[in-house]
Parts: C-alpha cells; structure tokens; sequence
C-alpha cells in the first residue's frame, strides 16, 4: 500500500473548508515522546513506499557499498518545537516561511564502527533521512528528509559515566514530514 500522505495544499480563499478533526473525550489518542531510530540513505535513494516491510527489509540487507542502502541507528532523540520567523503583514494578519526544524539525539553504543560513522559524517555530508518513536511512528514518508547531522564524541568527567555520541539532525521546511506506522515495530 502506498503512503497516505498527501502534499500539503494551502487556501487560496477565505471560504475553502476547513480541515477534518477527531477529538475522542472518552478515548483520546495520545502519543509518548522520544525517538529511537534513525534511518539514513543518500540522497537520490527515496523510498517507493515506506509501509513496506519488504522494502525496507531489502534495504536494509543491502550490501555496504551500495549508495542505495539504509543504515540504521538506534538513538535517545527528541524533536523540540521548529524554529520560524513569524512576519506581520497587512490587517494584523501573520504568515511564516520555511521553519528550522531540530532533532536532538544521543547515541550510548560507540563501538568503533559508531565511532568512524561520527567521523565520516563531520564532512557535512547531506543525508536522507526518517525517524521512528518509541510507539513505532514514522516520520518522513516515501521520500524522507534531506538533513544535515552532526555528532560530537562527549567524554563525561565521571567514571561511572557513559561516553556517548551526540549531535543534531537539522533540515529546513515549511511542513512538517509525513507521520504513518513504521512497518517494522
């Protein structure tokens, strides 16, 4: 099944309907925070469709010099509010342009395959990626998320602490990506 998600169509006039909602008083759908995976390809790589366990499966088993494999990693991440300049024009009205949009993540596994990933992605490479939550959401749709990430290797003082890999993944977009059930939870 292809995804369901929709390219987002904004009003052209004051009397285009409004969109759906759904508020349950005796049932509301509520979500938990935190990331846990992230998925990462090349650009050019776009998924055909994301609620395909077998693709994804497919892409995953790919061979490492592939430019069109996905690699996992698994992650402490959260995504903060986005970022976004709000302009005041005529008739008190507000708009908004394209918003920064940040996840934070933290990576307690550094063996030293982890370790030379963090390396190679100090190049600045752009990336394309998709996140999964805890409650096995997925974000990104078909085509995922052209971001930028960057990780840092942090030291903490004491003995008893864990050394981890932490950093952002950041991108810029008006929208934010399309959220559907990951395939594989």
């Amino acid at each position: 099944m292809a995804s369901a998600c929709l390219p987002i169509v904004c009003a052209t006039s004051c009397t285009d309907a409004l969109p759906v909602v759904d508020f349950d008083i005796c049932n509301p759908s509520v979500k938990f925070g935190q990331i846990e995976k992230i998925f990462i390809t090349n650009i050019g790589n776009p998924l055909i469709d994301e609620t395909d366990p077998a693709e994804w499966t497919a892409r995953l088993a790919l061979p490492q010099i592939n430019p069109a494999k996905i690699i996992e990693l698994i992650v402490i991440g959260s995504k903060p509010a986005a970022e976004a300049n709000i302009i005041d024009i005529s008739k008190g009205r507000k708009v908004q342009g394209n918003k920064n949009h940040t996840l934070t993540v933290k990576i307690d596994d550094i063996s030293q395959d982890n370790y030379e990933m963090m390396r190679q992605f100090e190049c600045g490479k752009t990336l394309l990626v998709w996140y999964v939550t805890v409650e096995g959401e997925l974000f990104g749709g078909n085509e995922g998320i052209e971001a930028s990430f960057l990780l840092n290797h942090i030291i903490p003082e004491g003995a008893n602490d864990l050394q981890t890999l932490e950093g952002t993944l950041t991108w810029r977009a008006k929208f934010h990506p399309c959220r559907t059930d990951f395939p594989l939870a």
